[in-house]
C-alpha cells in the first residue's frame, strides 16, 4: 500500500512539475508587446525603451522618414503624445511566429485619443521583428502602417441616371 501511494505521490509530483515548467517563447513574445502597448498607452517611454533594441529600426504609420535608434523613437513618441490625452491602442489578430532567437509578430490596432476638444482615431497593422539576446525578446524592428479611412460614397450628381 506504501509504494502505491509513493508511487501515486511521484506521478503527481511530475505531472505538477511538468505543468509548472513556465510559459513558451511565444507566451513571452506576446507579454513584451502587451507590455509594449500598456507603456504606450500610459506615455511611459522609460518602460517601453526596456523591449527596444539601441539600435531598433521603425518604420513610422504616418509617412515621416524611417527611425533608427531607441533615443530618437522615444523622443518623436514624446512629441506625438504631447497633445493627446486619453489615449487608447486596442490590439487583436495577433499571429507569432518563431525560428530560433528571431520572431515576428503581426497585429491590426485600433487607436483613439483626445486631441485638444477633439477626438481623433486610426486603424492599422504593425509588424515588429524580435530578437532573443541575454535571455529576453526585445524588439529590433517595428513597421506600423495607419490605414487610410474609407472615403464616403459620392453623392451623384442631379440628372445623373
Amino acid at each position: 500500500m506504501k509504494r502505491v501511494a509513493s508511487a501515486l505521490l511521484l506521478g503527481l509530483l511530475l505531472a505538477g512539475g511538468l505543468a509548472t515548467a513556465g510559459p513558451t517563447e511565444e507566451e513571452k513574445i506576446e507579454a513584451v508587446i502587451a507590455a509594449v502597448i500598456d507603456a504606450y498607452r500610459a506615455g511611459d517611454y522609460a518602460a517601453m525603451g526596456q523591449y527596444y533594441a539601441p539600435e531598433v529600426s521603425m518604420v513610422p504609420g504616418d509617412y515621416n522618414p524611417p527611425l533608427v535608434g531607441w533615443k530618437g523613437a522615444e523622443a518623436r513618441y514624446q512629441q506625438t503624445h504631447a497633445n493627446l490625452a486619453g489615449v487608447e491602442l486596442l490590439r487583436e489578430n495577433t499571429r507569432i511566429t518563431r525560428r530560433g532567437n528571431f520572431a515576428w509578430a503581426v497585429y491590426q490596432w485600433r487607436f483613439a485619443a483626445m486631441l485638444g476638444k477633439e477626438g481623433v482615431a486610426a486603424v492599422g497593422h504593425t509588424t515588429l521583428l524580435l530578437e532573443k539576446r541575454h535571455g529576453r525578446w526585445i524588439i529590433v524592428h517595428n513597421h506600423t502602417s495607419a490605414l487610410m479611412p474609407p472615403r464616403p460614397p459620392e453623392k451623384p450628381a442631379p440628372g445623373a441616371p
